[in-house]
């Protein structure tokens, strides 16, 4: 059963229509006074009670069958208490009675789906999703839609819907989560479909495929075997020696085997051989030189990384370390600055840029890079591990602070 509040989700996007007759004809019926009792019912609902609220709605139900506000009240009530198939009848009793009644559409719909009606609910729905007024019957259209379309095998609509929702409620986890298991869902069959599909079962892009599933569930050297795979069907293909270097880097970070690192470095020389303007190769070595106390030649390879992508941020900030550690501050200077610019979220960027400030002795940029650095670390530590940043098999070591005290 989707809980939904009512509060939320009934009194929001039926109140125009409940409210349009709020006061019923008062008639005595059997001694009872209609528009009491419907007052109450109201009450009842609006405060939460809704086993009270059921209760009052259909005595008004049995004293008059008539008015379309009870029976839709019943619809919502009925809903949120999982009886989807009494909700539907409810419904459709009041849209027979008043037609015109807000909402109507959207809470039929919505059961319809939890009641597992999906033909019926697919048409209200796709409605309620794109011209709902209430936001919350429109997130929840949105859900129940992404749900639908995939039981009826319409993925490539539950993708879109997918999507949308994701950009739209970028912090619901909920939605978040639906959406996750339809782009999940779709991205696992059509790597199946690429497996077993006998054109292009034995493929490079298979193999590349599955030396990507491998790496992403860490295992590496099942992951270097399938790149390995890749090259024997295309010798030349770019960016494959990067990726295995990077795949022989987490190796090395677990096993720190010297031939783990060796192997990585071989590979990314065989990138950069194949592809000089392999920013991401030339990078990831300019860190190894670096790390070899090879300053010189991780310098030549930091500046080559960023002469064919000046926008490599990370490229930026590590050669900066390097002309840091030259004592070239005022060289250092220009491309933090560059680097700040690009990603102002960088906490190396800053933190080295107040070295270097401190350096050129200018007091008050150092202040100003300190207090950057300072307000983006607090955020990294109070989160453990500070911002997810999007991982890929083209993604980059990133850089890491130093040993170095903060300026002060």
């Amino acid at each position: 059963m989707t809980n939904i509040p009512v509060a939320r989700l009934a009194l929001a996007a039926f109140a125009a229509g409940l409210a349009a007759n709020q006061t019923v004809a008062q008639t005595a019926m059997a001694g009872k006074n209609i528009d009491q009792e419907y007052r109450a019912g109201q009450t009842a609902m609006a405060q939460g009670r809704y086993d009270e609220a059921r209760a009052d709605f259909e005595q008004l139900e049995k004293t008059d069958a008539s008015i379309a506000e009870v029976h839709a009240a019943l619809g919502v009530l009925n809903y949120k208490a999982g009886h989807f198939e009494r909700a539907i009848e409810e419904i459709r009793t009041a849209r027979k009675l008043k037609p015109a009644l807000a909402g109507l559409d959207a809470l039929l719909a919505l059961s319809l789906a939890e009641a597992g009606r999906s033909s019926e609910a697919l048409p209200g729905l796709e409605q309620a999703f794109r011209s709902a007024p209430d936001p919350a019957v429109k997130r929840q259209a949105g859900l129940e839609l992404t749900r639908v379309y995939a039981h009826l095998d319409m993925d490539r609509k539950a993708v879109e819907v997918a999507l949308e929702l994701r950009e739209r409620y970028r912090d619901d986890a909920e939605v978040l989560y639906e959406a996750g298991n339809i782009l999940g869902n779709s991205a696992y069959l059509t790597m199946q479909q690429l497996f077993h599909n006998p054109d292009s079962g034995a493929s490079v892009w298979a193999q590349l495929a599955e030396a990507e599933a491998y790496e992403s569930q860490g295992q590496t050297a099942s992951a270097i075997a399938s790149y390995r795979r890749v090259l024997q069907l295309d010798p030349h293909r770019e960016n494959i020696h990067y990726r295995m270097g990077r795949t022989y880097l987490r190796q090395w970070e677990s096993t720190h085997a010297a031939e783990d690192r060796a192997a990585a470095v071989d590979e990314f020389t065989k990138e950069i051989d194949g592809d000089p303007q392999s920013a991401n190769a030339a990078y990831e070595l300019a860190g190894l030189r670096s790390k070899d106390g090879n300053n010189a030649e991780a310098q030549r390879l930091y500046e080559l990384a960023i002469e064919h992508y000046p926008d490599f941020e990370e490229a930026q900030v590590g050669l900066a370390g390097v002309l840091l550690d030259e004592q070239e501050a005022s060289q250092a200077v220009q491309h933090l600055e560059k680097a700040v610019t690009l990603r102002p979220g960088d906490e190396v960027a800053w933190y080295r840029l107040a070295r270097g400030e401190r350096l050129l002795g200018d007091t008050q940029a150092q202040d100003k890079a300190v207090k950057a650095f300072e307000k983006l670390h607090a955020r990294t530590v109070a989160s453990q591990n500070g911002a997810l940043r999007a991982q890929s098999p083209d993604a980059v070591t990133p850089q890491q602070l130093g040993s170095e005290p903060l300026p002060q």
